[in-house]
């Protein structure tokens, strides 16, 4: 049965008559008095006290979902702050950041540039570098599948690369389809579908990419190998620093070389090889790389050269994830000093 509520002594207690409302000491009634309220008020009365517990509510689970995300930055943070750390042997400043890696670090954690995910997705970049330096700079295209079962595998040339257009170290290099195991790059393809870059490295730009296969032709240069890898860290529209894979699959050599093309004395990961000599085209690739990177504080383009010609490989924004140490460190920092970010920190002091 429904209870109304008055005051006596002090407390609420409740009354058994729907239609009365005690009051005490409320327009001349004393404590005991009843007066009728229109149903209707009663019911007004009520609306108006679920409204406000419901604004209320809304407020609070409004302040709780605004700082999940601040939560979550500081979570995902503290996780590349100690990937990092356990790479680089060092605790990086991600709130001031200098080195090299900090300023990839801190890239990963904030800048949501709208082109990094357009420019790392290995099939919409094609249209962008196109624009703008022209399409003969692309490896011809096979194709392009959302399911492995829809890659015409019985079609495909001899020697091609398969590749996965949401993420890296997902490459498949084929020399010879006929004498393959294709069950088994069939099952990988599948898997690299089925993965996550953004949920293994929490890189933004990959978070939304639509996961595709691709097959393009492969590469190969005089001598039948796979050709130099040429990475050129552009900053701001200049070529800044030169990164050469040589020798991929055998003896892997990185050499680095500066805006002039003259070698660095430092390296990363692999021994670098001091004899090695830049093609005469380096320059021009180092002007083509300027030209696809000019729309960013920083990006490094990987190009080929192959019987004098050029052609594109990637573009990279976050490069190594922050965890590719330099050796001497100092180089870190170095190369750190040349990235103004596009907030300004960073900048030399």
């Amino acid at each position: 049965m429904p209870h109304d509520t008055y005051a006596q002594d002090g407390k609420l207690t409740f009354r058994s008559n729907p239609a009365a409302l005690i009051k005490s000491g409320v327009d001349g009634h004393s404590v005991g008095s009843v007066a009728q309220v229109p149903t209707q008020d009663r019911y007004s009365s009520m609306g108006d006290l679920a409204a406000t517990g419901t604004k209320k509510l809304k407020s609070a689970m409004g302040a709780i979902v605004s700082v999940i995300p601040t939560l979550d930055r500081l979570a995902r943070a503290r996780r590349l702050s100690r990937r990092m750390e356990a790479a680089l042997g060092y605790k990086p400043n991600l709130r001031l950041p200098r080195t090299y890696n900090e300023k990839l670090a801190w890239r990963i954690l904030y800048d949501r540039n709208p082109l990094f995910p357009l420019t790392i997705d290995k099939v919409a970049v094609r249209d962008y570098v196109a624009r703008k330096v022209g399409a003969e700079f692309l490896i011809p295209l096979y194709g392009v599948w959302n399911h492995a079962a829809d890659v015409p595998w019985d079609r495909l040339p001899s020697r091609f690369v398969l590749k996965a257009s949401h993420g890296w170290n997902m490459n498949l290099l084929v020399h010879d389809w006929t004498t393959a195991d294709r069950c088994s790059a069939m099952v990988q393809a599948e898997g690299w579908l089925r993965r996550s870059h953004y949920a293994d490295a929490e890189e933004w730009g990959y978070r939304d990419i639509l996961p595709r296969l691709l097959v393009e032709d492969m590469l190969l240069d005089e001598n039948g190998a796979i050709p130099h890898d040429l990475k050129f860290y552009v900053f701001n529209g200049k070529t800044k620093l030169l990164r050469v894979h040589a020798d991929r699959f055998g003896e892997h050599r990185v050499t680095f070389f500066d805006s002039d093309l003259e070698l660095l004395p430092f390296r990363q990961i692999y021994p670098a090889d001091p004899s090695y000599v830049l093609p005469p085209q380096a320059g021009e690739l180092a002007k083509l790389a300027e030209r696809i990177a000019e729309d960013f504080d920083y990006a490094r383009v990987d190009l080929y050269l192959v019987d004098g010609r050029a052609w594109f490989g990637e573009i990279t924004h976050y490069d190594g994830s922050a965890c590719v140490p330099f050796t001497p460190a100092i180089h870190d920092r170095v190369i750190g000093d040349i990235w103004h970010l596009p907030d300004g920190r960073g900048r030399k002091r």
